[in-house]
């Protein structure tokens, strides 16, 4: 027979027809959110896990004073020897045509204006515009010396140069630079993001603190900036050189004015990369140091593999205009 009664924790018994109380109702638990890393954006790190392994690889077999050198050279190598090559073989070809263009658009404004089709000036020099500029495309198209190639080129070195500033940043564990800005601009990265100054962001992989005590003469400790502030100078220095040498003319005094102007802020802008760039670390103005030294030595390279042909211009001569046919007739006679 079982026991009619209950019995209690405190050891009183209730009685048959005593109520139990009731568990108080389950309510449903409220989810507490935290600030969580961001998760890994796999396009931005894509496109520079090539290169970041190549560097990774140099860096088995050498210290990082070394290695950061040897991978701007043999990145460089890799450039020029595939499109820069070709393209500096297309300036070559476009500064020889040069005399031929000029021919080209004295014979044809002749031609033009002997023909007196045209009932205002404007009118004939849109036609004397647009006559030289066919001529000057097909004449390109035939010797194969079209801009495109030489923009391509141009544009081709940005996003490299950008991609491996990005990794020596990464692993220096400097803040955003260039590229990273770009990336999270058009969406392709996620912004950092911080709780009352702190990086609530994912770790850095990337990092290397190997970059401490692997540098090189006065800057041993390459994560932090030049504490004699000369490398920026000399970064400065050699960027300067590298645009006062650069030949994409046969002389400068061809240069338009659109060039001129061009080539002087790109000066005055390496002028200032001495005083502005005090407070970065010694790992990526090495590296940029090594990459504009790679630079002059492909270039040297270039210029006597494919030399831009010089002393070819407009005759100084004045340009003698033969009389037509018809006047010619009249003077006989």
């Amino acid at each position: 027979m079982l026991v009619q009664r209950l019995r209690q924790h405190n050891c009183q018994l209730l009685s048959r027809h005593a109520r139990v109380p009731s568990p108080p109702p389950i309510r449903p638990r409220s989810r507490a959110f935290h600030a969580t890393a961001p998760r890994q954006n796999v396009v931005y790190d894509a496109l520079l896990q090539v290169p970041h392994s190549m560097l990774c690889y140099i860096h088995t077999s050498m210290p990082w004073y070394a290695a950061i050198p040897v991978s701007a050279f043999i990145l460089r190598a890799l450039l020029v020897t595939t499109m820069g090559a070709r393209a500096r073989a297309l300036t070559s070809r476009y500064i020889g045509l040069h005399p031929l263009r000029q021919a080209i658009a004295l014979t044809e404004g002749a031609k033009l204006k002997r023909a007196r089709n045209f009932k205002t000036n404007q009118e004939a020099k849109r036609a004397v515009t647009l006559t030289i500029r066919e001529q000057n495309n097909r004449l390109h198209r035939d010797w194969d010396c079209r801009l495109r190639g030489q923009i391509g080129w141009t544009l081709l070195q940005i996003p490299i140069a950008l991609s491996m500033g990005e990794i020596i940043r990464k692993m220096g564990n400097y803040q955003d630079g260039l590229f990273g800005m770009g990336m999270t601009a058009l969406g392709l990265k996620e912004a950092p993001y911080t709780i009352h100054g702190m990086d609530m962001g994912a770790p850095n992989l990337w990092y290397e603190p190997s970059l401490a005590n692997e540098g090189i003469l006065w800057f041993p400790d390459l994560l932090v900036p030049d504490p004699t502030g000369v490398l920026p100078f000399v970064v400065s220095g050699l960027m300067f050189t590298n645009v006062f040498l650069s030949k994409n003319v046969s002389t400068r005094a061809d240069m338009s004015m659109g060039a001129r102007f061009w080539r002087n802020g790109l000066l005055l802008l390496c002028l200032a990369i001495g005083p502005l760039l005090q407070h970065v670390p010694a790992a990526l103005l090495y590296y940029w140091a090594s990459s504009t030294s790679s630079v002059l030595l492909w270039n040297f390279w270039l210029d006597w593999r494919y030399p831009a042909p010089r002393g070819l211009g407009q005759c100084k001569r004045p340009r003698v205009v033969l009389p037509s046919s018809s006047i010619r007739k009249r003077q006989l006679s």
